[in-house]
């Protein structure tokens, strides 16, 4: 065992810092802020800013990650800055868990995944007015809060439109991204939505679209992998399948808007359900207590390479 004790970075403001998660781009710490005495989350890049430009880009990133914090639907962004040894830094809400955790031992019903989905599309509408664009949307991006509702993280990879970098070399998860952004083309707004209906698709199916189980195909794989059909889900409403599949579409002039692909979620009839305790969509508003829904059981999944048919049935949600 080494002796040797790990080494934190030093953030003003904060104490008392333990690793959450570690990535290939960034640290996440726990850790306290002082002046307000609360728990945090701060994000703190591996690579460090050397030149004053780089510096000034992450900056007005944060700036548009800061204009879309006030969202009910979006982390919380506290404070932001640079590190003494030039390493740039968030200081976030401090959330319970992923949707990615989630998706692993108990996939969302069709039910949670339009009510997360409208949610979430309601965050991205309000994004893309201001002008800034996501362009990592996946599971692992949607944090559940103490409140157990859903949150949008992570818009570091954000830009405003007018002041995008074409030369910037983009990060992208590929099993959500949409088909354009393989071939160095300039992210649009649709963009986010295909990733937002990729992922609440995998919410469900416990697995990115078209992926087979136990199997991550290569980065050539997943291109070809745009030329098959998306399929049905065993169990999961036709309407809902067609939403996603349309949002999932190779042309991003054929997808719906973050706006739309809210309204055409929130605009899926529920049949009532004793069982359930069943809560109205409100876009924007925050539950004055905010309650957790009731996790209902998954829908099931095929064992094995098993793909869903066409001919899976389908139910109302509920």
């Amino acid at each position: 065992m080494s002796d040797i004790a790990p080494v934190f970075p030093v953030v003003p403001g904060l104490t008392g810092l333990t690793v959450l998660a570690r990535g290939g781009y960034a640290t996440v710490y726990r850790a306290t802020q002082v002046s307000v005495a609360r728990e945090v989350a701060v994000k703190v890049e591996n690579r460090a800013l050397e030149s004053e430009r780089d510096q000034r880009r992450f900056l007005r990133e944060a700036r548009a990650a800061g204009q879309m914090s006030s969202h009910p639907h979006v982390v919380d962004l506290f404070d932001s800055g640079v590190t003494a040894d030039s390493h740039p830094y968030l200081i976030m809400e401090l959330c319970e868990g992923t949707y990615a955790d989630r998706m692993k031992d108990n996939p969302l019903s069709a039910s949670e995944a339009r009510d997360v989905g409208a949610k979430i599309a309601d965050a991205l509408a309000e994004a893309h007015l201001l002008g800034v664009l996501h362009r990592d949307v996946k599971p692992a991006n949607l944090l559940i809060t103490c409140f157990g509702e859903p949150a949008l993280a992570d818009f570091g990879l954000a830009v405003l439109n007018e002041t995008r970098d074409t030369s910037i070399t983009l990060e992208l998860t590929p099993a959500y991204a949409a088909p354009e952004m393989f071939h160095h083309g300039r992210p649009v707004p649709e963009s986010d939505v295909y990733a937002l209906c990729a992922t609440l698709y995998a919410l469900m199916w416990g697995r990115p679209p078209r992926w087979r189980e136990g199997h991550n195909p290569s980065l050539v794989s997943v291109i070809d992998l745009f030329a098959e059909p998306v399929p049905d889900l065993p169990g999961v409403p036709v309407e809902l399948t067609a939403i996603l599949r349309r949002g999932m579409s190779n042309d991003p002039k054929q997808r719906p808007t973050a706006a739309e692909l809210r309204d055409e979620l929130a605009g899926i009839v529920r049949d009532p359900d004793p069982t359930m305790i069943m809560r109205p969509f409100a876009p924007g508003l925050r539950p004055a207590r905010p309650t957790p829904s009731p996790i209902s059981a998954p829908y099931p999944r095929p064992s094995g390479d098993d793909q869903p048919t066409e001919a899976s049935p389908s139910r109302d949600l509920g």
